[in-house]
């Protein structure tokens, strides 16, 4: 446990239909997977705010996955966004091309 009034931010990234907005609801607010697969998908960023072991507040900030969502978030909001992250998780649809050409490149730009 981390010290009163403890603050984590986590981001939640990856591409449009990927599920992070699923894995959000479900993880976090126990909702049943198949209710949490009809989701909306996300415009820009959706933030909500959680307690965890009594005094932590974690800050979820789950970031639409759509291009022009993508682009903005590096462009003109990079500073917003980016600062005070704790953890940022990258989600992969496993199945999609698209996601395996980003974890490949994800994987180059971490050596």
């Amino acid at each position: 446990m981390g010290p009163p009034g403890a603050q984590a931010k986590l981001l939640l990234m990856g591409r449009a239909y990927a599920g992070k907005t699923t894995m959000k609801s479900v993880i976090f607010s126990n909702s049943p997977v198949r209710s949490a697969q009809h989701s909306r998908p996300t415009n820009f960023i959706e933030q909500s705010s959680l307690k965890l072991f009594g005094n932590l507040r974690l800050d979820l900030w789950d970031c639409g996955g759509h291009d022009v969502f993508m682009e903005n978030y590096f462009e003109s909001h990079q500073e917003n966004i980016f600062s005070n992250v704790a953890v940022l998780v990258y989600v992969l649809a496993a199945g999609s091309p698209d996601d395996r050409r980003s974890a490949s490149g994800l994987s180059k730009d971490m050596d």
